[in-house]
């Protein structure tokens, strides 16, 4: 967790040992920072509009009507107004607190931003841009966290610009978590949406061929898009560039053979059409900050 952050827990008044909260206010936001410090169990929770849940420390139980999940670090909920939950920290203590983010957003911005992108923007399937507040969580990228943190510290500063920088990273916000959304829905519905979506028909195409080499243009040319369109649009509703999405996927598929097989680094490079073994545990390392054969060695 950023150190900007620590402080401002530390900072904070306690008043309670179980969901202690610092609250900070601008014109179109309301930012709860909650930290735990006990194990607990059972505490309800809801809030009048709808929510952004992002946990920064520690781990929680979640449980909704009709579900429950683990909701640890880098992992984001939407929720809508007067979504019922009930929470359990099973870890929590002095040492180990539980912390996380609720963000309101103001229905009003909300509203501007999704119009601002169904306008500008629209969706390579003709659907329109909504913000999903089902209870799903899904996974925070690097971009999306790095706007989580920023948030935080813009709403808890004392800067004149802060209404005005607050607004303008809201809607940058919303922007990415309705980018993170439709992409998490693509990745992980691909093969329910083979028949209605040309994005999804690609990536499943990208990865039923991991192991050949693929070019932009063959798999922009599988979807029935000319290879400008088909980045432009993978590009916006996935996060990422089809090159990197490619590669994402080769490293994916090596991870999981490191794991499970007795193959070397060599046979595993060649299987998944790299040109030399070199070339492959370069991108392996920049894609997972380690190489293939040390990420090998902790499965051992």
């Amino acid at each position: 967790m950023n150190s900007s952050i620590e402080r401002i827990y530390e900072e904070g008044k306690v008043i309670t040992p179980i969901e202690n909260q610092l609250s900070f206010h601008t014109d179109n936001l309301d930012l709860h920072l909650f930290e735990t410090k006990m194990k607990a169990y059972h505490f309800d929770l809801s809030f009048d509009e709808i929510s952004m849940i992002s946990m920064l420390s520690g781990k929680k139980i979640m449980h909704f009507e009709n579900d429950s999940f683990e909701f640890i670090p880098w992992e984001t909920l939407i929720l809508d107004k007067s979504k019922q939950m009930s929470i359990d920290f099973p870890e929590a203590d002095n040492h180990n607190p539980t912390r996380c983010m609720a963000l309101i957003i103001s229905p009003d911005e909300i509203k501007e931003t999704l119009l601002l992108l169904n306008e500008n923007a629209p969706k390579i399937d003709n659907a329109v841009w909504s913000l999903d507040a089902s209870s799903v969580k899904f996974e925070n990228d690097f971009i999306l966290s790095r706007y989580i943190e920023k948030i935080i510290l813009l709403a808890s500063s004392n800067s004149q610009y802060k209404e005005t920088l607050s607004k303008l990273t809201t809607k940058e916000l919303i922007i990415h978590l309705l980018q993170s959304q439709a992409r998490n829905v693509l990745l992980k519905e691909t093969s329910s949406l083979l028949n209605v979506n040309q994005l999804a028909y690609a990536i499943d195409y990208i990865r039923k061929n991991s192991d050949k080499v693929l070019s932009v243009e063959e798999v922009a040319e599988k979807a029935y898009m000319s290879k400008s369109t088909f980045h432009r649009h993978f590009k916006r509703e996935v996060g990422i560039t089809p090159s990197e999405f490619i590669l994402n996927e080769k490293i994916k598929r090596a991870k999981f053979l490191l794991k499970t097989t007795t193959q070397s680094v060599g046979d595993i490079a060649y299987s998944l059409a790299f040109n030399t073994p070199s070339q492959f545990i370069k991108h392996f390392k920049r894609v997972t900050g380690t190489t293939p054969l040390k990420f090998k060695q902790g499965f051992n």
